[in-house]
């Protein structure tokens, strides 16, 4: 299981929670410190827990493209991709791609990840004969603009 955006909030339990059942998490994050806060705070109060950390920027498809190579290289299988990671109310900027920053993270690095590892849920999916899951979190935050 992989999940971006696991370095705090929701992503992180559903990290917790994922581990506690058993899958090995692969956090992407941009925020390495973070992550591996939680990542030790994982394997403390799970022994049995298999959990690494990876740095992933969505905003940049260099870092998405990086981030999927080696996830892919690992050779680790693949049954659960689950987009968490987003940003909101940012001032406006852009990505390094010259994309607009709140897009490229949200909806451009989102898509180009699950692209990039769409091939490896397959080939996991045939292997084991148990169907990959795909999950996409959003928010609500935007109706109190």
């Amino acid at each position: 299981m992989q999940t971006p955006g696991g370095s705090s909030g929701i992503g992180a339990e559903t990290a917790r929670v994922m581990a506690l059942r058993g899958a090995h998490v692969i956090i992407g994050a941009r925020n390495m410190e973070a992550a591996n806060v939680v990542k030790e705070n994982i394997q403390q109060s799970i022994s049995s827990a298999k959990v690494d950390v990876s740095k992933l920027e969505l905003s940049s498809q260099k870092s998405v493209r990086a981030f999927a190579n080696r996830f892919i290289e690992r050779n680790l299988p693949l049954n659960v991709l689950i987009n968490n990671a987003g940003v909101m109310n940012c001032p406006y900027k852009l990505s390094e791609d010259g994309i607009k920053m709140q897009f490229a993270t949200n909806h451009l690095g989102h898509f180009l990840l699950t692209n990039l590892l769409l091939e490896k849920m397959k080939t996991t999916a045939k292997e084991s004969g148990i169907e990959g899951r795909i999950v996409n979190l959003s928010s609500v935050a935007h109706i109190g603009i």
